[in-house]
């Protein structure tokens, strides 16, 4: 087991955790290639564009848990965050193999031999490790450590309910495979099994339930008192998860809407792309790469989206309107409407930026109005002290520094 000790000591990770860690990535990109091959063999592989997008998406999203948590490994593997994101992709790329071979049976076992027992097993209570790393994620983030030994309480509240559902899953009488559309397609019996198969329609809903309303509020408080309590740059290490979930919230209420994932709508893609935003978002908090970008990014995604409906409102009038006097199906209605879009584009663009940037990054609006006024009052003059020393006011203005000063060379 590679030394994390001594590796944390002097802030480089050994030899053997960064093989490890690479080890890990190839094993992920061998479980994709599996995927893809299983789903071709069984006829499964996408015939539309959409359907092939919604699962290149998806494979993605399972790409970059793995990939994000083995960088941040790579460099920080005493931080459990970069291995807390490693499992969920792993597991679900596992689960997806297994769950394609077991399907592929035709017919299916009656009864199961030692390998499909512990494969049918294993789909039972797979998707555990896709939500408890999350869940522990918003106890540790962004250092890896509990805020402090209360809160052992959740960690063992967590182990519990693994426990519980493991259990469960080894012990009931009858385990069952599932497919996607979450009909159940057959079940063999469990020769160590004794918990009835009532069990888990009566009094397990109910604990379950509650236990994880538990852990989601547990979650949800630590995360909070982080941001309220946190240093800045903690507060800016925080914001880049919350903007991924939020893009992850807009993109499940779109699937929700249009009936659900898997459905091969567009909508589908953007879900499994804005879940794939959401272990990179951690990395790029975690490691700190070009952490401050995140207001820009902001104001960036609130300009198009604005800029993109006003544009969507404006050629869905243009249109109605040309074909209230041209006729609904006439070419040239369309034709006028893509072309005054085109026209409103960069203008309506200017003003949106400027509107969003005022209320979403005002450091950035305000710097831009010195530099602005600054090149304005500079327009003829040639006196260089003049320009020296205002182009010294800019610096020290918009990016506050201790001191400012200028060399010139003589």
């Amino acid at each position: 087991m590679p030394d994390m000790t001594s590796a944390r000591s002097t802030g480089r990770p050994s030899g053997r955790m960064t093989a490890a860690v690479w080890a890990i990535i190839g094993l992920a990109f061998a479980l994709i290639g599996l995927i893809i091959w299983t789903e071709n063999e069984a006829g499964g592989l996408a015939t539309s564009a959409s359907s092939l997008l919604v699962g290149m998406a998806w494979l993605i999203s399972l790409l970059a848990f793995v990939v994000s948590g083995a960088v941040i490994a790579s460099r920080q593997p005493w931080n459990v965050i970069g291995w807390l994101l490693i499992v969920p992709g792993l597991s679900a790329s596992m689960a997806e193999v297994i769950n394609n071979w077991l399907l592929a049976m035709d017919p299916p076992g009656a009864t199961a031999g030692p390998a499909i027992w512990l494969a049918v097993w294993f789909t039972n209570w797979s998707w555990i490790l896709l939500i408890y790393p999350i869940f522990h994620l918003l106890l540790v983030f962004p250092d890896g450590a509990l805020l402090s030994p209360r809160w052992r309480w959740v960690v063992v509240l967590e182990v519990a309910m693994i426990s519980f559902m493991v259990g469960s899953s080894t012990f009931a009488e009858r385990i069952s495979l599932v497919n996607e559309e979450d009909v159940t397609v057959w079940s063999i019996s469990n020769p160590i099994g004794f918990i009835p198969q009532g069990f888990f329609e009566e009094a397990f809903g109910f604990v379950w339930g509650v236990g994880l309303l538990m852990l989601t509020l547990a979650g949800v408080v630590a995360f909070t008192r982080r941001f309220r309590s946190g240093s800045a740059v903690q507060r800016q290490q925080l914001k880049w998860p919350m903007y991924a979930v939020s893009l992850f919230g807009i993109a499940y209420g779109g699937t929700a809407v249009t009936g659900g994932a898997a459905t091969g709508s567009v909508w589908d893609a953007l879900f499994g792309l804005a879940l794939a935003a959401i272990p990179i978002s951690v990395a790029i908090a975690v490691l700190r790469y070009r952490l401050y970008d995140l207001d820009r990014i902001v104001s960036r995604t609130v300009t198009y989206a604005v800029v993109a409906a006003l544009l969507v409102a404006a050629y869905g009038l243009i249109v109605l309107g040309l074909g209230s006097f041209l006729g609904r199906d006439n070419p040239l209605a369309v034709a006028g409407a893509t072309l005054a879009a085109a026209a409103l584009f960069n203008p309506v663009r200017t003003r949106v930026r400027a509107w969003v940037e005022r209320r979403f990054n005002r450091s950035r609006y305000d710097a831009e109005q010195v530099i602005e006024g600054f090149v304005s009052s500079m327009s003829g003059r040639v006196d260089p002290e003049g320009v020296i020393e205002g182009w010294v006011g800019v610096v020290s203005e918009t990016m506050q520094p201790v001191s400012a000063g200028a060399w010139v060379r003589g």
